[in-house]
């Protein structure tokens, strides 16, 4: 297949359709360079992220191919020029991200958190780490994280040792690395993105840890590749995964039957109340128990939801309130969607935890939040 210099693809594996149609909003606001084309690639059913990236690439002729998570979230309109500024730059640049790291042992898995590199917004920060110097368009790392990877060269994702949703990126950073090409993290005079992230939920993340260890040992430096991936903590950090994946079970069949005392008791315990892995669930109980104290006419937990449609009712609000957060441009009536179906207890509350520019939303939404019967 020719080589189409001047296409772009956007390749995302799908297993939420509203979480995408989400990210394809963002998506339709770049700009597009004159001359220049976009592919939009849709992977549905993917047995795992190496699989579905591989059919995406094999599916265009793009020579610029970015895969991006369903749950991330382009705020940057002039990400497409931003992004051929910087393959422009060097012929050598094969792999671009957004947050990475210059360590070279960021494959040490002891610790979940080891990116020192990039700027992103996300759900549990905003990370604003160590960028480019201001005369610099790129720094290079060693690794990105696989929420948003660019590249201008295709080399074939490794699905042969990668079969779930772990280890795909770095590992594809290595075979990068492998053919001689840089990996670098841009400077971003504003974010590009926003990571519309919740928790880890992978059980299976050690075992491709140790896929990852043996294919790469040597150019990781690592002489004892067994030794290495033999540590208790693995076992511990899996323990603690399948326990939330229990927990959230067990809150989404206590919503189904409506039983909001039981929940309500739940993060009444120690240690339940501010768990990462349990974060939206501990918003809707606070915002339902607001609403019923008020009095208000709004309710967000209607009688006879289920789980899911009780989630995707507050995500929607999420979603609209950060498109609020993050464009200036008409809203296709949100406003008008979030004063017809939400209480501003509900509206302050996702505010509260998932805004960063608190002042920015609220101040868009005072009328609304001061003309509610019970006011404010």
């Amino acid at each position: 297949m020719a080589v189409d210099k001047k296409k772009i693809a956007f390749i995302t594996c799908v297993n939420d359709e509203a979480e995408y149609a989400e990210c394809r909003f963002y998506l339709d606001r770049l700009h597009i360079p004159e001359g220049y084309h976009v592919d939009r690639i849709e992977i549905r059913g993917a047995s795992s992220l190496a699989s579905g990236y591989n059919a995406g690439m094999q599916s265009t002729d793009a020579r610029y191919k970015v895969y991006l998570h369903q749950d991330v979230f382009m705020i940057n309109v002039e990400l497409i020029n931003d992004l051929l500024a910087v393959f422009e730059k060097d012929e050598q640049i094969g792999l671009v991200g957004v947050i990475g790291s210059r360590n070279p042992k960021m494959w040490d898995a002891t610790r979940i958190t080891l990116w020192d590199s990039g700027r992103v917004f996300t759900n549990m920060a905003v990370l604003d780490l160590v960028s480019p110097t201001k005369d610099s368009l790129f720094m290079g790392v060693q690794v990105v994280d696989g929420l948003f990877l660019a590249t201008q060269y295709d080399i074939p994702w490794r699905e042969d040792l990668f079969d779930g949703w772990d280890f795909y990126d770095m590992s594809q950073c290595m075979e990068f690395r492998r053919k001689g090409y840089k990996i670098v993290i841009p400077r971003q005079k504003e974010i590009w993105c926003y990571h519309d992230d919740q928790y880890m939920k992978a059980a299976d993340y050690y075992d491709h840890y140790r896929s990852f260890i043996c294919e790469y040992a040597e150019m990781l430096g690592i002489s004892d590749a067994e030794e290495c991936t033999e540590r208790t903590v693995y076992g511990e950090n899996k323990r603690i995964v399948l326990e939330a994946k229990r927990l959230r079970g067990e809150i989404e069949k206590l919503i189904t039957a409506g039983e909001k005392e039981g929940l309500r008791e739940i993060f009444l315990e120690p240690g339940v109340k501010k768990q990462i892995f349990l974060r939206e669930y501990e918003s809707i109980v606070c915002i339902d128990w607001k609403e019923e104290q008020e009095g208000s006419e709004y309710r967000l937990w209607e009688e006879g939801m289920s789980a899911r449609q009780l989630l995707a009712k507050w995500n929607d609000l999420k979603y609209m309130l950060k498109r609020l957060e993050y464009t200036e441009e008409i809203f296709y009536g949100g406003e008008s969607r979030i004063e017809e179906s939400y209480s501003k207890y509900a509206v302050i509350d996702v505010c509260s935890r998932y805004i960063v520019d608190k002042e920015k939303v609220l101040m868009k939404l005072g009328r609304y939040l001061t003309d509610q019967k019970s006011g404010i």
